[in-house]
């Protein structure tokens, strides 16, 4: 399509260590197909998160989709995006990768906060989401254009609802014939 074109064409195949310094050590997390690491701009000095991906369909796929809604005050920017090939410590030979440029949150990733609590209230998940600092997503990786029926569920197994889950299940039994066919579409 025109969308992935202009994306393939916005991709830079120059090295991104031409412009960036990589702090390998530095893991600011993982992504669910990739990790993100720190970089910083050499002509600015501006921190950025750098995600790692290997250069496939769906890698490209979860980029584009991620540029459609970048611009959104909820969604982490993406700054530019290189495809270049990146040899990790464990792996024998080079792999082509796409490395996704993002902007910099410096409030750490909501999992980790929401992990250091025994529980976490709606009560809790209500401030989080209300404070000043902003909530953005940046993980695009179930990320799907559905065609208006919205009945595929796409999400992170971490932050999932359980009434989604709940009807997935309904869903395979009755697909499966182990339970009626409920009048009531799933949803």
């Amino acid at each position: 399509t025109s969308e992935e074109n202009d994306m393939d064409k916005a991709i830079k195949e120059t090295s991104i260590l031409e412009e960036y310094n990589i702090n390998w050590t530095q893991k600011l997390g993982a992504g669910i197909s990739g990790p993100v690491r720190v970089c910083v701009k050499k002509s600015t000095q501006e921190r950025f998160a750098l995600k790692i991906l290997l250069d496939r369909p769906k890698a490209r796929n979860e980029v584009r989709l991620h540029m459609m809604c970048a611009t959104h005050s909820n969604i982490v920017q993406i700054i530019e995006v290189f495809a270049n090939s990146v040899q990790f410590p464990h792996e024998s030979s080079p792999r082509a990768r796409l490395l996704i440029v993002m902007e910099m949150m410096e409030g750490g990733e909501l999992f980790h906060r929401i992990s250091q609590h025994r529980h976490f209230t709606e009560k809790q998940a209500s401030q989080v989401t209300k404070q000043d600092a902003p909530v953005k997503l940046c993980d695009f990786g179930f990320a799907k254009i559905d065609q208006g029926d919205l009945m595929t569920p796409q999400f992170t197994p971490y932050y999932v609802a359980p009434q989604v889950l709940e009807a997935q299940r309904r869903h395979q039994k009755e697909k499966s014939g182990i339970i009626p066919t409920s009048p009531t579409p799933y949803t």
